[in-house]
């Protein structure tokens, strides 16, 4: 009796098992499937056979040997050489439209103890899931996504059992090409505000640096005639009183003026005989007063 327990608990040990199943579609605009199996097998598993309910083509395998049987259902029988086994195949007659919408439809079977099973199906390029559909894809998806060209569509298993199957259903259409260069305008403008949003908030930080910046580089003389200006009650300053309450000379204070028209801390004006001086910016007064203080 403890000899028949024992077996029994040791049979799911021995049975073929896959740990793990990848599954790639890949539809294209004539309605075929590329159908890639990537197969991670157990010690025990030799061989996997599966029911064909479609025409194929393009045959190929790695890891093992793969052929169609005929009998009185047609099948693929892989025998395998490799724990890891890869079969790929043209599936035909998958797809099905109506006027604009497409219907792939795929029972994909399982006829081996199976732990994980991850699924991914890609739209033809320019192809989304259909809008017009309530729901255009069975069963629940787990991820749509897409890798820049096409939409992708992704399933995850666990534990599948022989016998069962998954029925993969995806309703598909083309997507209107005026929409796609609406959402790459939006884009483009969107991207256009925040880089001039970004460069004007750059300037404005070199704005208020210059300050600090233009009285740094100032001399003694030049910052006397820059306090002057600062000092008197208009705005505009006959140059003869600057020469008067500095004490420099006329030519010391036409060339200290030049010197700060050119820097852009003050602009001058001739009126008539006169010329007048007047500070550019009004910052320079503040920032002076900090640094006197």
């Amino acid at each position: 009796m403890k000899r028949f327990i024992i077996v029994l608990l040791f049979l799911p040990l021995c049975a073929a098992q896959v740990y793990d199943l990848d599954i790639s579609i890949d539809l294209n605009e004539k309605n075929e499937a590329l159908i890639e199996f990537h197969y991670n097998l157990g010690p025990r598993t030799k061989e996997i056979t599966m029911p064909l309910y479609f025409p194929i083509k393009e045959l190929t395998s790695t890891g093992g040997q793969c052929y169609i049987m005929n009998d009185y259902q047609d099948a693929l029988y892989c025998k395998a050489t490799s724990n890891k086994m890869n079969v790929s195949f043209v599936g035909i007659n998958l797809v099905k439209q109506s006027k604009n919408i497409h219907l792939f439809s795929y029972d994909i079977p399982i006829t081996v103890e199976t732990k994980n099973i991850n699924i991914k199906t890609d739209l033809p390029f320019g192809y989304g899931l259909s809008d017009k559909i309530m729901v255009p894809s069975s069963p629940p998806v787990k991820e749509v996504g897409t890798d820049g060209r096409k939409i992708f569509i992704k399933w995850s298993f666990s534990e599948k059992s022989p016998d069962d199957i998954i029925p993969i259903r995806l309703y598909y259409e083309r997507i209107d090409s005026s929409q796609g260069y609406q959402k790459y305008y939006i884009i483009i403008i969107l991207s256009s505000v925040f880089v001039i949003s970004v460069l004007i908030i750059l300037y404005l930080r070199i704005l208020k640096k210059k300050p600090e910046l233009v009285l740094s580089v100032l001399n003694e003389a030049e910052r006397i005639i820059v306090e002057i200006l600062q000092q008197q009650p208009e705005d505009e300053v006959d140059q003869r009183k600057l020469v008067a309450l500095s004490g420099f000379s006329k030519a010391k204070v036409s060339r200290i003026i030049q010197n700060l028209e050119e820097r852009g801390v003050v602009e001058t004006e001739r009126q008539g005989r006169k010329n007048k001086v007047k500070l550019k910016k009004k910052f320079v007064k503040e920032e002076t007063e900090q640094s006197e203080n």
